[in-house]
C-alpha cells in the first residue's frame, strides 16, 4: 500500500528567479538546490500574488490573494489571519490527515486568534526565528545564524519522526533578507553564515541590466519617492557598497544551500529520502538596483518572479530535470501540497494544484495572474 508522501517545505527570503546555479547564474554556487532541480522539475515563470514577506507568506498558509485573507502588514486592508482561514490552512489539514507538522524559521504573519495559538494548531513543533536580527543567542552565550539553527531544528525533527507517520517540515529562512536597521556593508546589512566567511570575495558582481539612471527617469513620480528608492540608498547607491553588498548576499544564499544540504542528508539517514517531496521557493523577489531601486514592494519582474522546485523522488527517470515555462503563481502551493497527501482540496482555494506537471499532464494553464499589495509607507 501506498503510503502519503513526506513534504519538506523550503521558503527562502527576498530571492528572485535568476538567483541559483540551476538558473543559470554565472556567480552563485548552489548546489543542493540545483541537484533538487536536476531530479525535479523547475517553474521558470513562478510568481507572487503580493511582493512583500508578510502577505506573500499568508498566501502561501490560506491559499488565499491579499485581499482574500486580508493581512500585509499596514495599510488597508490590514486584518489578521481570520479563525476560517486557518481551519482552511493547509497545515491544520494536513494534521487533521495524520501529518506531523514541524515549524521553523521566520514567521511573519499575525492571527485573529493569537500567532501562538494559531502555529499550534497548525504545526506539532515550531520555533520562530527572525525577521530581527540574523544572530540567534544560544544557551552557552554564543550566536549562531538562523539559518543554522533552522537546520539545527529541522535535523532534531527528522531524529524524532516516527517512520510510520507522514510528516511535513517548513523551514522559513530569513535568509537572504537585509538587515533594514543595520547600514553597513557587508557583514552588516547582510549578514551570512559562517561557513561560508571569505566566498566570492574575488568576483566583480556585474552591473544592473536596467541600472542606467535614465531607467529610474522612466518611473511614475509614486515610484520614485517610494521605499524601494529609499533602500536603493542603502544598499546599491555607490560602486563599492554595490560590489560589498552583491557579494555578501550571495554568499547568504550559498550559506543557506549548505544549511539545505545538511536537512537533506538528514533525510537519507533516516530513511525518509525515497517519498519526501521537496518544494522550494521564496516568498517575493528582489531588487538589485535595477530601475534605481531595492527591495520589492511593486509590479516588476524583478520583484514579482521567484524561483520555484518541486521534487517527487516517486518520479520516473524521463521525468526528471524538466524545465516549465507555464506562469504559476504562490496560490498554487498550498492546493499542490494536499493533492500530493490526498488531502481535499478547500472550495475556497484560488490556486490550482501543480501535481499534474509532476505527472506530465498540465492542460489550459493559465495566461495571466492577478497582483496587489495594500502597505504604503511614508514617501520622500
Amino acid at each position: 500500500e501506498q503510503r502519503p508522501p513526506n513534504l519538506l517545505v523550503i521558503l527562502v527570503d527576498d530571492q528572485r528567479n535568476d538567483t541559483l546555479g540551476c538558473a543559470g547564474h554565472p556567480v552563485i554556487k548552489t548546489p543542493h538546490i540545483d541537484r533538487l532541480a536536476r531530479q525535479g522539475v523547475r517553474f521558470t515563470h513562478a510568481y507572487v500574488n503580493t511582493p512583500i514577506c508578510m502577505a506573500s507568506r499568508a498566501t502561501i498558509f490560506t491559499g488565499l490573494t491579499e485581499t482574500g485573507h486580508g493581512y500585509t502588514g499596514g495599510g488597508p486592508p490590514a486584518i489578521p489571519v481570520q479563525v476560517g482561514d486557518v481551519d482552511r490552512s493547509f497545515p491544520v489539514l494536513l494534521r487533521k490527515a495524520g501529518y506531523r507538522n514541524g515549524y521553523y524559521g521566520k514567521q511573519h504573519v499575525k492571527f485573529a486568534e493569537g500567532t501562538k495559538v494559531a502555529l499550534q494548531r497548525m504545526f506539532d513543533d515550531h520555533r520562530v526565528y527572525g525577521g530581527g536580527p540574523h544572530w540567534v543567542k544560544q544557551p552557552d552565550g554564543t550566536k549562531r545564524h538562523s539559518a543554522e539553527v533552522i537546520g539545527d531544528r529541522s535535523v532534531e525533527f527528522l531524529r524524532a519522526q516516527p517512520k510510520d507517520r507522514p510528516f511535513c517540515l517548513y523551514m522559513s529562512f530569513n535568509i537572504a533578507h537585509a538587515r533594514d536597521d543595520d547600514h553597513r556593508p557587508g557583514i552588516g546589512h547582510f549578514p551570512w553564515p559562517k561557513a561560508v566567511d571569505g566566498m566570492y570575495e574575488d568576483i566583480e558582481p556585474a552591473p544592473p541590466r536596467l541600472g542606467a539612471p535614465k531607467y529610474f527617469e522612466m518611473q511614475p513620480e509614486f515610484l520614485k519617492k517610494s521605499l524601494n528608492r529609499v533602500r536603493w540608498f542603502w544598499r546599491w547607491d555607490t560602486p563599492e557598497k554595490y560590489r560589498i553588498n552583491m557579494r555578501a548576499y550571495f554568499r547568504m544564499l550559498s550559506g543557506m544551500d549548505g544549511v539545505i544540504g545538511r536537512v537533506q542528508e538528514e533525510l537519507e539517514r533516516q530513511g525518509f529520502g525515497e517519498n519526501t517531496v521537496v518544494i522550494y521557493t521564496a516568498d517575493n523577489g528582489f531588487y538589485m538596483g535595477e530601475r534605481g531601486f531595492a527591495g520589492k514592494w511593486s509590479h516588476y519582474e524583478e520583484s514579482l518572479r521567484v524561483p520555484l522546485i518541486l521534487f517527487d523522488p516517486r518520479l520516473k527517470k524521463e521525468a526528471r530535470g524538466k524545465v516549465h515555462p507555464e506562469l504559476v503563481v504562490n496560490t498554487d502551493l498550498p492546493p499542490t501540497m494536499l493533492e500530493l497527501a490526498g488531502v481535499e482540496i478547500p472550495a475556497i482555494y484560488q490556486g490550482a494544484s501543480l501535481v499534474p506537471f509532476l505527472r506530465g499532464t498540465p492542460q489550459g494553464w493559465r495566461e495571466d495572474f492577478f497582483t496587489e499589495h495594500h502597505s504604503s509607507n511614508k514617501l520622500l
